[in-house]
């Protein structure tokens, strides 16, 4: 799976309520674009943004609906994730469907604020349950020089993990980033100097035990926050990361170690 590729991130990106999102991303070295979003549909009285994220282990592809509006068609999952959506910042049932299924496999309904930005990810099994995580993008931002970054626990398959963001070939002598101990988890952030870095993934306090590692380096720019979500592959025990930066753009991130 290739990486995508997307420019470097604003500081300060403009009010959800324009017509026009202009979002920029975690970018990968040597990569340069800018996305346009436009929102869907007509003007709304209260607007909020939401991006959805397919992390689930039955369903290949998925349908997410806001009410009785179909925002999302057959989303990949493996961790794949959509651009943002301008919708109705009223309360409204969020619901998941198995790609062109009609019947609801999980809803739940939230109220999202005016002007607000979330991350919506459905993830589980329907043999575990599955399961919304809903990410409120309003953390504060990153120091200059820095950026923020946490880790949350989307692959059922597998127990506690260590995150490394570094530079070095060999994680020998080093600690991790950041941890989550169980599925589910999310830990707390921490703040590294923004570069560009390696980020490999460990089984918890084992660094012998790689279950994900991205040899192409990744940028994190300065005042920037990420929340990095490990989601199941469609097949095979390795997983993804799908990289979320809040209020701007993401990035799918294809596991150098994972074949077919």
């Amino acid at each position: 799976m290739s990486h995508p590729q997307h420019s470097a991130p604003a500081a300060h990106p403009p009010a959800p309520g324009r017509r026009h999102l202009l979002v920029s991303a975690l970018g990968l070295v040597g990569s340069s674009s800018l996305l346009a979003l436009t929102g869907c549909g007509g003007a709304l009285a209260s607007e909020a943004s939401v991006r959805f994220i397919n992390a689930t282990v039955d369903d290949t592809q998925a349908d997410f609906y806001l009410g009785s509006t179909q925002e999302v068609s057959k989303l990949a999952n493996g961790g794949a994730i959509t651009s943002w959506r301008t919708v109705d910042a009223e309360s409204t049932q969020f619901a998941l469907y198995k790609g062109g299924g009609a019947t609801a496999q999980l809803t739940e309904t939230r109220a999202l604020e005016e002007d607000s930005y979330t991350s919506v990810l459905a993830y589980g099994s329907l043999a575990n349950s599955l399961r919304f995580r809903f990410f409120a993008e309003s953390s504060a931002s990153a120091d200059s020089g820095k950026v923020k970054v946490r880790l949350f626990h989307a692959a059922e398959n597998l127990g506690g993990m260590d995150l490394y963001i570094t530079n070095t070939s060999s994680l020998s002598g080093l600690s991790p980033t950041a941890t989550v101990t169980a599925y589910g988890e999310l830990s707390d952030f921490s703040t590294v100097t923004s570069g560009t870095y390696r980020i490999r993934i460990t089984t918890r306090n084992d660094q012998s035990n790689v279950l994900f590692d991205t040899t192409t380096q990744v940028n994190l720019s300065s005042l920037s926050v990420h929340t990095l979500v490990v989601a199941p592959r469609p097949s095979g025990s390795y997983p993804n990361v799908s990289a979320l930066q809040e209020k701007g753009d993401s990035a799918l991130l294809a596991n150098a170690l994972a074949t077919g």
